[in-house]
């Protein structure tokens, strides 16, 4: 693939996290001699007075001599909103794709392929355009939950939105699984590629001058929790079962308007994605009580660092959480965190079980995976250029 046209929500000037992960694949895709380039329509009801400081274009420089251009062409949505059996998701995502189809039109290039991030918002825009230019298109599948993300709000795409696809590309054996089941990608050729890591970013570091750093204590046992300050993330039931261990604190890195807070923690702030590897060398045990994941990065990351995990028992884990190097909990049992936490303040039992992990972050290197998923769509493509 020498030129590739990435289509999803995509990280602005405004929305600086935004799909931050989507991201970091393209820049990666790009160090590896891709030449990339990304539309990502932006939405004048969700910015407001803001969208006029997002530019339609920029390139974005990402060292030694790469380049990166992305589009954010205005658009209108109508957010989720259910009017009798009709949600207005349906409104929102036409107009999604309309862009985007329309910005692609207007840019007078040459693509090899496209590539859809997530089915809605990138992945069915990138059909669209796969079939004007007759060129391969696929998405990743990656969301939490095909029903809470699309079957609920939009549902389940009719057959002639998804004619033309090349091959999608899934973040877990459970999303595999679960897109299969649905039927309606049948005899459309799928890889499962969990995320994975910078491993140039994300490595052991030193303890203590992280925990300087970062003002944290140095002689406390301390939990770390890095996400979203949401049921699903779990961050409260983490705290309450924090709070009833003694001598044990717990330190969190995420975004949310209802932030934990108490005696027990030690640190409460949004970071850069950049800074966390920081975080995360700072604190003894990662633990996400998580509810709902396609492939979660953030436990990914935390095993790049060395750290052993605490996480659900349940099915999105199960391509990258094992006994050795993970304990599995009920996510909603707060006597499970509490039992796994005090396992693991046994120092030899952390040391074991964070080797085990930052051994199996070993394999998950985000260049590892966008060799990958290039390799998919390389085979891929030479079938569809044979139709």
């Amino acid at each position: 693939m020498k030129h590739v046209l990435f289509i999803g929500w995509y990280p602005n000037s405004i929305d600086k996290y935004r799909n931050v992960f989507f991201q970091n694949l393209i820049y990666e895709m790009a160090r590896q001699g891709v030449d990339c380039t990304v539309i990502s329509p932006v939405s004048i009801m969700k910015y407001r007075e803001n969208i006029w400081k997002i530019p339609y274009h920029i390139e974005e420089d990402i060292g030694e001599g790469v380049f990166v251009h992305t589009y954010y062409p205005k658009t209108f949505s109508a957010s989720s909103k259910a009017i009798g059996k009709f949600n207005t998701e349906v409104i929102s995502e036409y107009f999604f794709e309309k862009a985007a189809l329309n910005t692609a039109k207007k840019m007078n290039q040459t693509f090899d392929c496209v590539y859809g991030h997530f089915i809605l918002y990138g992945g069915l825009a990138a059909i669209q355009i796969g079939n004007y230019f007759n060129i391969p298109s696929f998405f990743a599948y990656g969301e939490c939950s095909f029903d809470t993300e699309i079957g609920n709000t939009y549902g389940i795409p009719k057959a002639e939105k998804i004619k033309g696809l090349t091959g999608i590309i899934s973040v877990s054996t459970k999303n595999t699984n679960e897109l299969t089941a649905l039927g309606f990608v049948d005899r459309i050729p799928i890889i499962t590629v969990p995320n994975a890591t910078d491993l140039s970013l994300f490595f052991k570091r030193d303890r203590n001058v992280c925990r300087k750093k970062l003002g944290m204590p140095e002689d406390k046992f301390i939990v770390g929790f890095v996400g979203g300050f949401i049921e699903r993330k779990g961050d409260k039931r983490l705290l309450e079962a924090v709070n009833r261990l003694d001598d044990t604190f717990v330190a969190f890195a995420g975004r949310g308007e209802d932030k934990p807070s108490g005696d027990r923690v030690v640190f409460c702030q949004a970071m850069e994605h950049n800074d966390i590897p920081v975080f995360l060398n700072a604190v003894d045990v990662f633990v996400l009580p998580t509810l709902a994941e396609g492939s979660c990065n953030a436990i990914i990351e935390a095993m790049a660092c060395g750290l052993p995990i605490i996480s659900s028992d349940l099915p999105f884990n199960d391509d990258v959480l094992n006994n050795e190097n993970s304990i599995r909990i009920d996510p909603m049992s707060i006597d499970d965190i509490r039992e796994a936490i005090s396992t693991l303040r046994d120092e030899n039992a952390r040391e074991m079980m964070g080797k085990k992990a930052l051994l199996t972050a070993q394999n998950l290197s985000i260049a590892r995976r966008a060799t990958r998923i290039l390799d998919f769509i390389e085979r891929c493509s030479e079938k569809h250029d044979t139709k």
